[in-house]
C-alpha cells in the first residue's frame, strides 16, 4: 500500500481561512524566534521591478524567475517544492547506490533499500524478461470460462496492489476514531476523474486513451485490428463504471462518502456480483459493517456483472493487469506508458534518469520509511526541528487569540474551537518508532516480483488492522518527503525532515522569510482543522458537528467570498479554478498567511521596523510568502491541475489569498481600485 501523500506537491488537504483584523492581545510569544546573525532575506533577483504589486504579486515577486526557469523536459512543473526534491534527491541516490554495494545482511536496510534499487535499475534483465513476468496473470483470465470466477481475479488482484474495479482497505472510522472498519469505493478507472470519460474538452484525452490501450495491447503481441477492438470494449467498461463514480469535488465531501452499511445489506445489494467471496479471499473475514463510499459505483458494477459480455470483462481485467505492470516491464513499456500518462496528461516531453524514477516509486511504497530513516540519519537538523517547534508554539498562540477576538463566532462555537485547537498534535520530522520491514523478501534480480512482494505485505498488514485500535504514531508520509499536512481524524499536524530546508527554513533566514514560509506552513496545517471539512471533524478527531447553526451559516458565508476570488482564476481559456475542489486549500492558504503574519508581527525584527533591501519588515513577509510559491507549468499539467487538484495552482496561491489580506494592502499601499484588492464587501474575512 503507498503511503497517504494527504497533500501532493502543494501543502495541506483542506483550508478554512479569512486575514480578518482581529484585536491582538499581549500573549506572549515564546522567546526563542528564528532570527539569525546573518539574517538572509528575500531575493531580489527574482522580482519583475516593471509590474506593479498592486497589479499581479506574484510576477512582481517572481517575474524575472519565471521568465528564466522553464520547465525542464523531464518535468511538468517547476518551483520551490521541486528544486528542493531535486536536491533531496542526490542525497538519497548516495543512500541507495551505497546500500547497493554493501553486500549486506538479509533483512537489514541496505539490504531492503539495495536489492530493490538494483532490481529497478537492471534495465537489461527487465527487458530480457519481457511479459513472461505477467504471464501467469493474463493466463488466469483467459481462463475464465464464466462470470462467477471473476471475483477471485479481483481479490488477487487486490492482494498484489492492480487497482481493478473498485477500491477496497482498513481504516480509521470517521465515527468512531479509536477503532479502525472496512471502507469499500470506487476504483478501477484508468483515467483521472469521472469527467475525463464524459466532457467535451476532454474529447481528444479519450481517443489518446483508447490508441494508448490499443499500442500497449500490440506490445503484449496482439494484432493491431485486435487491439482496436479490445481498446474499445474497454473504454466502455471504464465508461460505465465512471457513471456510477464521483467527481473530485463530491468526494471531498465526507456526507457523501461516509455511508455505513451492515456486511448483509451489502452483500445483498452486490447481487450476482458475490462480494462475501471476494471478503473471505483477501481475507477480511471478520466485520459486521462496511463504509461504502459510492453507492452508486456498487451498482455500476452490478449492472455490469449483469449486462456485460464476459469478453469484455477479460479485456478490462487484462489491460488492469498490464497498465498497472506497464511501467515496471521493458523500456518499450516503459516508454509507451510514459508517451501518454507524461506525456499526453501532464506535457513532459522526457522521462526523468532511471535514479529518480526509482527514488519517486519508492517514496510512494511503504517500505519508503527505511529510507526515510537513512535520511534522517544523515541529513537532518536537530535545530531546525527545534526552531520549527517552537515557531508551531508561537503560531498557536495567535491562532486561539485569533479565534477568541473573532466578532462573526459565538462564545458556544468559539469553546469548542478552542478546544479543538488545543487539542492538535504535532509531528516533526520523523516517526517516534520505526517500522521494522525485515521480513521482506527483496530480490535484486527479480524487480516485478519485489512489487508484487511489497504489495502482499501492505495487504495483509492492511487487514489485519480491522477493529484494531487506531495506531496514532504512524506517519502519512516519510521522513524524507518535502511535504506536510494535517490529518483530521487524529487532529494532527505533520512536517516531516524534508520540508524542514530551504527555501522552506534555514537558520540563516531572517524571522520575515521563515515566518512567510515554513510559518505560512504551519499555519495553513493549522487551519486545515477550520476549513469546510476540516471544521466537520470534532477535537478527537470524530465526524461530528459542533458548531451552532448561525454560525454554520456565517461561516458558510465568509467562504463563499473566498470561493468567488478563485472562480475568477482561470490560467487557460476554459480551464478555471473549481472553488468547490479547492475551497480547503483556499481556506488554509489564507489562514496560514494571516497566522504566520501575525506571528511575525511579534517578533523584534518585525517591530524593529528596519528596512532591507529597500522593503520594510511586512513587506518583506509578503514577498517571502510569494516567491515560496514561484513556479511554471505545462499546459497540460495546468489542465490537469485543475481539473483533479484540490490546490490551486501556485500563482493564484499567492494572489488569492492576498486579494483578501488588510494587512497585505497596508504593506504595499494597494487601493481598493487596485487588481490585488478586493472591495470591502468581497473580502473574505473568516479566520
Amino acid at each position: 500500500m503507498k503511503k497517504n501523500t494527504l497533500l501532493a506537491l502543494s501543502i495541506g488537504a483542506v483550508a478554512l481561512v479569512a486575514c480578518d483584523v482581529v484585536k491582538e492581545t499581549t500573549a506572549e510569544i515564546a522567546t526563542d524566534t528564528v532570527t539569525s546573525v546573518i539574517g538572509e532575506t528575500i531575493d531580489l533577483d527574482y522580482m519583475d521591478a516593471s509590474v506593479r504589486p498592486q497589479d499581479d504579486f506574484f510576477m512582481f515577486a517572481n517575474g524575472t524567475w519565471t521568465r528564466n526557469n522553464p520547465v525542464p523536459p523531464s518535468e511538468s512543473r517547476w518551483g520551490s517544492f521541486n528544486e528542493l526534491d531535486q536536491a533531496n534527491k542526490t542525497k538519497l541516490t548516495k543512500i541507495l547506490e551505497d546500500a547497493q554495494k554493501s553486500n549486506a545482511s538479509k533483512g537489514s536496510t541496505d539490504q531492503i533499500l539495495g536489492d530493490y534499487y538494483a532490481s529497478f535499475m537492471n534495465m537489461g534483465q527487465r527487458n530480457a524478461a519481457g511479459i513472461s513476468v505477467i504471464e501467469a496473470e493474463l493466463q488466469a483470465i483467459d481462463n475464465l470460462n464464466s462470470k462467477k470466477g471473476l471475483i477471485k481475479i479481483v481479490a488477487e488482484h487486490h492482494k498484489v496492489g492492480i487497482n481493478t474495479l473498485f477500491s477496497f482497505g482498513i481504516g480509521q472510522d470517521l465515527k468512531n476514531v479509536d477503532f479502525n472498519i472496512a471502507y469499500m469505493g470506487q476504483g478501477g478507472m484508468g483515467l483521472p476523474n469521472k469527467g475525463y470519460y464524459f466532457e467535451d474538452d476532454k474529447a481528444e484525452i479519450r481517443a489518446k486513451y483508447e490508441r494508448h490501450i490499443a499500442g500497449m495491447m500490440e506490445l503484449t503481441g496482439m494484432s493491431g485490428a485486435d487491439a482496436r477492438n479490445f481498446s474499445q470494449s474497454v473504454l466502455e467498461f471504464e465508461k460505465a463504471l465512471a457513471e456510477g463514480s464521483m467527481s473530485p469535488a463530491e468526494r471531498r465531501i465526507p456526507e457523501n462518502t461516509y455511508n455505513k452499511r451492515s456486511r448483509d445489506l451489502i452483500t445483498e445489494r452486490s447481487g450476482e456480483f458475490e462480494l462475501e467471496d471476494y471478503f473471505s479471499q483477501v481475507g477480511s473475514h471478520s466485520f459486521d459493517s462496511i463504509v461504502l463510499g459510492q453507492p452508486k459505483f456498487l451498482d455500476a458494477i452490478v449492472m455490469q456483472v449483469k449486462n456485460t459480455p464476459l469478453q469484455q470483462w477479460k479485456n478490462y481485467l487484462k489491460w488492469k493487469v498490464v497498465d498497472h505492470y506497464a511501467g515496471h516491464l521493458s523500456q518499450k513499456f516503459v516508454q509507451k506508458n510514459f508517451d501518454f500518462f507524461g506525456t499526453t496528461l501532464s506535457g513532459k516531453k522526457e522521462m526523468k534518469p532511471m535514479n529518480e524514477r526509482a527514488i519517486d516509486e519508492i517514496t510512494g511504497m511503504s517500505f519508503s520509511e527505511i529510507l526515510g530513516k537513512a535520511f534522517v540519519e544523515l541529513h537532518y537538523s536537530e535545530s531546525a526541528q527545534k526552531r520549527v517547534n517552537t515557531m508551531v508554539d508561537n503560531l498557536l498562540v495567535v491562532f486561539r487569540e485569533r479565534i477568541k477576538g473573532l466578532d462573526w463566532m459565538s462564545e458556544t462555537t468559539k469553546k469548542e474551537a478552542l478546544i479543538k485547537l488545543n487539542s492538535i498534535g504535532r509531528k516533526l520530522g520523523f516517526p517516534s518508532k520505526w517500522e521494522d520491514f525485515s521480513s521482506l523478501n527483496f530480490s535484486s534480480t527479480n524487480y516485478v516480483e519485489n512489487i508484487r512482494e511489497m504489495a502482499r505485505y501492505d495487504h495483509k498488514k492492511n487487514m489485519s488492522k480491522l477493529y484494531d485500535p487506531v495506531d496514532k504514531d504512524e506517519w502519512g508520509m516519510p521522513a524524507h518527503m518535502v511535504n506536510a499536512y494535517y490529518h483530521p481524524l487524529l487532529n494532527e499536524i505533520a512536517f516531516p525532515a524534508g520540508i524542514m530546508q530551504a527555501p522552506f527554513f534555514s537558520d540563516t533566514y531572517e524571522d520575515a522569510v521563515n515566518y512567510s514560509r515554513i510559518g505560512m506552513v504551519i499555519g495553513h496545517e493549522f487551519t486545515h482543522g477550520f476549513d469546510d471539512m476540516g471544521s466537520k471533524f470534532a477535537a478527537d478527531g470524530s465526524f461530528r458537528n459542533w458548531w451552532t447553526e448561525s454560525d454554520r451559516t456565517l461561516f458558510e458565508e465568509r467562504t463563499s467570498k473566498l470561493g468567488a476570488t478563485f472562480s475568477g482564476f482561470c490560467p487557460i481559456d476554459g480551464h478555471c479554478v473549481n472553488p468547490d475542489l479547492t475551497m480547503g486549500e483556499n481556506i488554509a492558504d489564507l489562514g496560514g498567511l494571516t497566522l504566520a503574519y501575525y506571528a511575525y508581527a511579534r517578533t523584534a525584527e518585525f517591530q524593529s521596523g528596519v528596512m532591507k533591501k529597500g522593503y520594510t519588515p511586512a513587506q518583506r513577509f509578503f514577498i517571502g510568502f510569494a516567491q515560496l510559491w514561484k513556479i511554471n507549468y505545462t499546459d497540460e499539467e495546468m489542465k490537469s491541475r485543475i481539473a483533479n487538484d484540490p490546490h490551486s495552482p501556485g500563482m493564484y496561491r499567492v494572489n488569492g489569498p492576498l486579494m483578501n489580506c488588510p494587512e497585505f494592502f497596508e504593506a504595499f499601499d494597494v487601493k481598493e481600485a487596485d487588481a490585488m484588492r478586493n472591495s470591502e464587501e468581497k473580502i473574505s474575512k473568516i479566520w
